[in-house]
Order: structure tokens, then sequence, then C-alpha cells
């Protein structure tokens, strides 16, 4: 599952197509075949851009974001525990010593976690271990654990699971972990929550979604957010990752 999410990502899901269709219309414009060609080119560029800009990018993620609502942290519902899902690290951070440091993504999803333990005093559970098999490589949980210690939490209230590489196993580890009937906070991203729920719902697992990292335009526009960039392009494909990891998830057992 690893090896294939992989591929869907890195092959499929990435800005890999595009630069295919870009040669291929070389290849056919320099056959002679130049209508096609410059067809193909026109094709690629003209998706490239649609999907670097604001309004395409917001159609693709804000369904993802808006599926659940987010918690208030004024009045929290009830629950055990608050688990915390990883979204990845930066290895050899010199600012933490040579040791893994937590993404944006994976510091939002940990700085909201912190904001409802200090809310409600529930423990935390830090999911997430080390995706590829890599030599002196840090379980993302480790690190997050190492930053939630950082911010004054008693170690007491900190627990980890970090042997999991996919949202998947994040669900059936969290499980072996908790008491039958209990209800969790789940916190991750608001484009992953769907994915998370649906993983972690399968497993059995009384969730409250707890969303945070939120992406698309809120309110009115304005002219910045027709201009392409590579962070909006690379949102867009966050989405459509996410489209594709829910289809996979619907049909798994």
């Amino acid at each position: 599952m690893v090896v294939l999410s992989a591929v869907i990502n890195g092959l499929l899901l990435s800005p890999v197509p595009l630069v295919l269709l870009l040669v291929a219309a070389a290849v056919l414009a320099g056959r002679r075949f130049f209508r096609v060609g410059a067809a193909l080119a026109a094709a690629a560029a003209a998706l490239l851009l649609l999907l670097a800009s604001g309004p395409v990018r917001d159609l693709l993620i804000a369904p993802l974001e808006n599926r659940y609502p987010s918690v208030s942290l004024e009045a929290p519902p009830a629950f055990e525990s608050i688990v915390v899902l990883g979204g990845g690290t930066h290895r050899q951070s010199p600012d933490q010593a040579g040791r893994s440091a937590l993404t944006p993504e994976s510091l939002a999803r940990l700085v909201h976690g912190f904001a409802l333990h200090r809310r409600t005093g529930a423990r935390l559970i830090v999911s997430g271990g080390v995706v590829w098999n890599e030599s002196g490589a840090e379980p993302e949980a480790d690190v997050a654990r190492r930053a939630l210690l950082m911010m004054g939490v008693p170690e007491n209230a900190v627990l980890r699971e970090a042997e999991s590489r996919t949202t998947w196993e994040n669900a059936r580890r969290v499980s072996a972990m908790l008491a039958s009937g209990k209800v969790i906070a789940l916190v991750t991203s608001a484009s992953h929550m769907p994915r998370a729920m649906l993983a972690f719902r399968r497993a059995g697992i009384a969730c409250l979604p707890a969303p945070t990292d939120y992406r698309a335009t809120r309110g009115r526009r304005i002219a910045a957010d027709f201009i392409p960039s590579f962070d909006v392009l690379s949102e867009s494909f966050r989405a459509l990752r996410e489209y594709a990891g829910l289809a996979l998830y619907a049909v798994r057992r």
C-alpha cells in the first residue's frame, strides 16, 4: 500500500503527467505533427495554469475541507483522548541539533491538538512512524512528542504510536491503544479529514473530527487570488491525492 501510494502520488497526481504531455508535444512537433503538438502543449500549459490558480484550487479543496465542521475551542465536546496525525518531518534540521523537525503542516496539526489539550485536559496520542526505512530516521511521533514536551505538556499526558506509515495504519494501530467504546477527537488537516475519518471509523473508533490547517480561500476574493503560484499548484495536487485516497479507502477492507 505504501509503494502504491508513492506511485500514484509521484507519477500520476504530480506535475509528471504535465511534463510528459509537453515532451510528447515537442516530439510530435518535431515529426511534422505541428498542430497536434501545439494542441498538446497548449492543453498542458492551460491545465498547469488552472491548477495553479486560487479559484480552481478552491473548487478542488473546499469540498474536502467543508465536509466536517471545526471544533469550538470555547466549548469543546466531550472526548477521552486527542489523536494527532502526522504530516511529515524535515530530517537533520540544524535548529533541532541535527534531529528531525515537524513540517508546517505537522506543526499546525500539533498546535491545534495542544490547544484542545489545554482546554480539556484530555491526553494526547501522536501517531506517525517512518514511511521509508531510512537509516537513523526518527519516527514522526517522537518528533511530535518532543515538541509537546517543549510546550509544557506533562510526559504522562502524551502517548506515541510510532509504527504506522499511512493513515490506514494510523487508525489500526491507534485502535489497539484505546479502551473499547471511548470517543476520541481526531486532529488532522481539514482536507485530509474525510479520508482520516473513513479510516478510523473502519477501524471501529468513535471519532469527533477536529480539523485544522485550512487552505481554501474564505471570504471575498482579491486580485492576488487569481495569480498562479507554485504554492497553490501544490495544494491542488494535495486535493487530487485526497480524492484518490478516498476512492482507494472506500474499497479497502
